[in-house]
């Protein structure tokens, strides 16, 4: 083999397997052109039964078990160095679609890219995210898909409700149907075409528009989560360039919560029509409302986390129950009242959970509760009193942080509630309880003159 100082004339047989191996490992040195040149060479081809050499170099790179040759388009090494260090490092960074379809278009077109099932099933099983958090985000991913690929379009609104079956198999089939979808129909102007669609469908009525910004948003915000650049580094399907790479997500603003019902008619409520006749129902009130905790908090709430000696929940980590985040890991101060209502429920109690229900399911990667029919039934009983949000237990919850905040200050809820950012304490959770008026003291006086302006 022929060489002209360190760079390749003309590779043998074993060259190009071999110069694929070398790329493949991971080495500091690849971030310098003296690397480059090394993995330098020229093509050659037949004609007239003479072997001939390309003027220009080429490289070749492998990268997750792909591997292809590019042409740099140039015959001086150092000017091709340089092309074959700045498509290895964009091949890094976007992964082989985006780096074909820019650097090789002619090839970009025989890449497959991964259907939607293809992506999720990788991310679940590659990714660092929790299955319920996959579960979620995928709900949201699915929605887009199927919007943007126009899959209910011609079907009658009885056909279109068949994706909600769960029973006789349509939802199933609806899974399999979007799971089928290539990713490719994710593009920044597909995306932002259908986030002006799903708003403008909403037409012009302010409270319904906002209402579908918010949702768009959610649905935007969940689904570009899972095209992270932290997702994607450890994913091996093969995806589109940066679906959401310049799409700006409209803010809507917080949904601010707003009281409906007062807490103590609403207490007074439940203590002469729950008490007595739906024990589950009324103890589940009470630690939503009285203790402000999440749902699941609740449901899988032991009594080995209530200290009734220091008058305390503590809401952590067990072996039946993830928090949220790391600060929903609290200590929630319980009311002597409260203590009173728990250690009563405490005596007749078999179970080392504080409601009654089934097995616990920490597995689960959907919503599974072990008192499911108490919420159920609470959570119609707080309809019919007047809770009219759609999370009518979840109100209990914003209800607590609230009346903290009135008797304590902003702070005191967002440690009650377990809130990360006391910005979303502010902006969902509390609502202003005290009157907060202008006093003038100039007032009276103009009064006054006026008073005498019109006696005289």
């Amino acid at each position: 083999m022929k060489r002209k100082g360190n760079v390749k004339t003309l590779p043998d047989r074993k060259s190009g397997q071999e110069v694929a191996k070398q790329n493949g490992q991971a080495s500091a040195s690849r971030y310098r052109l003296e690397y480059w040149h090394e993995r330098l060479f020229k093509k050659t081809f037949t004609r007239d039964n003479a072997r001939r050499v390309v003027d220009e170099w080429s490289v070749r790179l492998q990268h997750l078990g792909q591997r292809e040759a590019f042409a740099l388009g140039s015959a001086n090494a150092s000017t091709a160095a340089a092309k074959a260090k700045t498509i290895a490092t964009f091949l890094e960074a976007n992964g082989w679609a985006a780096t074909l379809a820019k650097f090789k278009p002619a090839t970009a077109t025989k890449i497959t890219v991964c259907t939607l099932g293809e992506f999720l099933a990788d991310v679940g099983k590659r990714s660092h995210l929790k299955p319920a958090t996959i579960r979620r985000y995928a709900v949201r991913l699915r929605k887009l898909v199927g919007d943007i690929s126009k899959l209910d379009a011609g079907l009658s609104a009885k056909a279109r409700q068949k994706k909600y079956d769960y029973v006789n198999g349509g939802h199933k089939e609806w899974l399999a149907m979007v799971d089928a979808q290539s990713l490719v129909v994710l593009t920044p102007e597909s995306i932002s075409g259908w986030r002006n669609a799903y708003v403008a469908k909403a037409g012009t009525d302010p409270v319904e528009r906002k209402s579908a910004e918010r949702s768009a948003a959610t649905v935007l915000r969940c689904s570009r989560a899972l095209f992270s650049e932290d997702v994607l580094a450890v994913l091996k399907v093969v995806l589109p360039p940066s679906p959401f790479a310049g799409v700006k997500l409209k803010d809507p603003g917080p949904q601010r919560y707003h009281s409906a019902v007062n807490p103590e008619w609403l207490l007074n409520c439940a203590e002469s029509e729950l008490r007595n006749q739906h024990p589950q129902q009324y103890l589940a009130l009470v630690l939503c409302l009285w203790g402000g905790l999440r749902r699941k908090e609740a449901d899988t709430l032991t009594w080995a986390q209530i200290d009734f000696t220091a008058g305390q929940i503590h809401i952590r980590r067990t072996e039946y129950f993830e928090p949220k985040t790391e600060e929903s890991q609290r200590t929630v101060d319980l009311a002597p009242a409260v203590l009173d209502i728990l250690r009563g429920f405490k005596e007749g109690s078999q179970s080392e959970f504080v409601l009654d229900g089934g097995d616990a399911n920490p597995a689960a990667t959907y919503d599974y509760y072990r008192a499911d029919c108490t919420w159920r039934d609470l959570h119609a009983w707080l309809k019919a009193h007047g809770v009219l949000q759609q999370k009518a237990i979840h109100y209990l919850r914003k209800e607590s942080g609230s009346l903290v905040a009135t008797a304590f200050g902003i702070e005191a809820a967002r440690q009650h509630l377990g809130h990360r950012d006391i910005r979303t304490t502010s902006a969902h959770y509390v609502q202003k309880v005290r009157r907060i008026e202008v006093q003038l003291p100039v007032a009276k006086k103009a009064d006054d003159a006026q008073a005498k302006k019109v006696e005289q």
